[in-house]
């Protein structure tokens, strides 16, 4: 039967286990009592989800509060407070499942699975550690595991590699899932320069999908399914594996175009792209590194550019940085050409030629939010939508 507690004897509960899943967590299973050390440890890992989720749904709450777009801050704190315990609860009896038959079996039937459900459940007292950048993965699931190895070696398992085996295959669950996400689905990139202006400012973060142009593989030089951006889109890519970084730029040019820069006029096979004045003389500040923020005033001419059915900014400086010498390029083959909307200070295929397809990543599709090079938030580009 089910013992009722109180908030405060939860609570009281709570940090008791907590404190001795770090110092001796094999106090924690009651080889006697089995059900009662699974009740115990889900009731620890539901209010351990329920902290979690919700500290940082009020700090996006905070957030939206103190930069005045609370209307758009508040769904993202609601979902998280109601969707995180909830997938987390599925996690955790997928990790259990894991335990239960990849590890060592020191008991049968129901108390094999009551087992399994405690030691994960006593796990998620790692979860604060989590938060630790780049340590903070590795360490709690280090901490997670010590604590289900614990429970499986006090009811008798006697192989030790295998229990340590299967709680690191089912701890590391979440990490692959997102893993995978990351390489699949979405990823979210930081903006460091002027070169995008003004579609995408220095300081911005934006959403891009993986998926438009084919599933990549670790390891496959091409994407399966691929296909070829269309023009006008903003993708991300990557120059070479010794320039990892990730870069985003607006796709002018696919597989055997001709490309051309005359005048301040991009050219595609022998044909000038649809260019007409926009707004007249415009500004924007350069971010160099080896200057003092917020960055050098750059004097510009704004125009608007149509390609592939879509109509987006590009600006030109009014005293042109670099050779104003017309420009030829031929795209080769399973490559795009691909130009920063800022045409006069932006390091793309004119420098380094044209994208091999097997570098490009992703699809950008709008701006999630945006900070100034000295910390300023700008509202305005909240959940930006982009051409």
């Amino acid at each position: 039967m089910a013992v009722q507690l109180s908030p405060a004897a939860l609570l009281a509960s709570v940090v008791s286990d907590f404190v001795t899943a770090w110092q001796d967590p094999a106090r924690l299973f009651v080889a006697e009592d089995l059900a009662a050390t699974r009740q115990r440890a889900l009731r620890f890992a539901l209010t351990m989800f329920a902290l979690s989720y919700g500290a940082a749904a009020v700090g996006v709450g905070v957030i939206g509060a103190l930069v005045g777009q609370l209307p758009v801050f508040a769904p993202v704190a609601l979902f998280l407070l109601l969707s995180g315990p909830l997938l987390s609860t599925l996690l955790l009896f997928l990790e259990s499942l894991l335990v239960r038959f990849l590890g060592p079996q020191p008991v049968e039937g129901q108390r094999a699975w009551d087992l399994a459900i405690a030691g994960v459940g006593f796990a998620q007292a790692t979860l604060p550690v989590l938060i630790v950048p780049v340590v903070g993965m590795p360490i709690g699931l280090l901490l997670g595991a010590r604590v289900i190895v614990s429970g499986l070696k006090k009811l008798g398992a006697v192989s030790g590699e295998r229990a340590w085996l299967a709680a690191l295959v089912a701890l590391g669950l979440p990490s692959l899932l997102s893993l995978v996400v990351r390489m699949t689905v979405i990823e979210t990139y930081r903006l460091p320069s002027a070169s995008m202006h003004p579609t995408l400012l220095a300081g911005d973060v934006v959403l891009a999908t993986k998926f438009d142009y084919g599933l990549q593989l670790p390891g496959s030089p091409r994407a399966l399914r691929a296909t070829l951006p269309q023009l006008g889109e903003l993708v991300v890519f990557s120059r070479s594996d010794d320039e990892p970084a990730q870069l985003v730029k607006r796709v002018v040019g696919l597989p055997g175009d001709r490309i051309e820069l005359r005048e301040r006029v991009l050219w595609r096979n022998g044909s000038p792209v649809e260019s007409v004045g926009e707004g007249g003389p415009c500004e924007y500040l350069d971010i160099d590194q080896k200057q003092p923020l917020p960055g050098t005033l750059h004097k510009c001419l704004a125009r608007a550019e149509t390609l592939g059915g879509k109509r987006y900014a590009v600006v030109w400086d009014q005293e042109p940085l670099g050779s104003t010498t017309p420009q030829s390029f031929t795209v080769l083959p399973d490559s795009v050409f691909v130009l920063g909307d800022n045409r006069d200070n932006s390091h793309d295929s004119r420098h380094f030629g044209a994208v091999p397809m097997s570098r490009v990543t992703g699809r950008v599709r709008r701006v999630l939010w945006s900070f100034t090079p000295t910390g300023v938030f700008r509202r305005e580009r909240t959940l930006l939508a982009l051409p």
